[in-house]
């Protein structure tokens, strides 16, 4: 495959995984979180959970795709040793290039604690035989999980936005 053949497929998959990971944490803010407001809890709930178990899917797809296109990228421009030279931070090219690289890092921890830990809380269910404390417990446990989740899902839509921009400017040779 020659090299601009290669720059361009790894153009288009770099911004299709961002523009997955976008569109969909603007669906999930703006549409879903809304729609789960006018229904009762307990539809909220199931609505909230099926929607959140396909949503993930793609989030982590986008993330897996947004990394391997990116290194692509890289390569094909034949720009890859950037990241292990002092020119990664002495460049405006190469300190926004780091930037984006910890802000993805920063989606993919947050989607670790979305995924591994507060999803599994959101999605337990109680038995017949638990006490009353334990049901109140229990509740507050899914309250608190539900806006940590909703916390954290606003905030990577805003580092994504930012990645976004930053992505851009790189093609005028960076911010900073």
């Amino acid at each position: 495959m020659t090299s601009k053949l290669m720059l361009v497929l790894a153009a288009y998959l770099h911004v299709l995984g961002v523009a997955t990971y976008l569109g969909g944490s603007i669906i999930m803010e703006f549409v879903v979180g809304p729609a789960q407001e006018s229904i009762p809890p307990a539809q909220a709930q199931v609505l909230g959970q099926k929607v959140a178990d396909r949503f993930l899917v793609f989030v982590w797809s986008a993330l897996g795709l947004i990394f391997a296109s990116g290194l692509l990228r890289l390569y094909s421009m034949r720009n890859a040793d950037i990241l292990m030279s002092e020119t990664l931070f002495s460049t405006p090219y190469g300190r926004t290039l780091f930037t984006m690289v910890v802000l993805w890092c920063v989606l993919v921890v947050n989607g670790a604690i979305i995924t591994f830990v507060l999803r599994p809380k959101l999605a337990g269910r109680m038995s017949a035989q638990v006490s009353a404390g334990q049901a109140q417990s229990g509740q507050s446990d899914k309250i608190r999980a539900a806006k940590w989740t909703q916390w954290l899902t606003r905030a990577d839509l805003v580092i994504i936005l930012v990645v976004a921009l930053l992505g851009s400017s790189l093609g005028f040779g960076g911010l900073w």
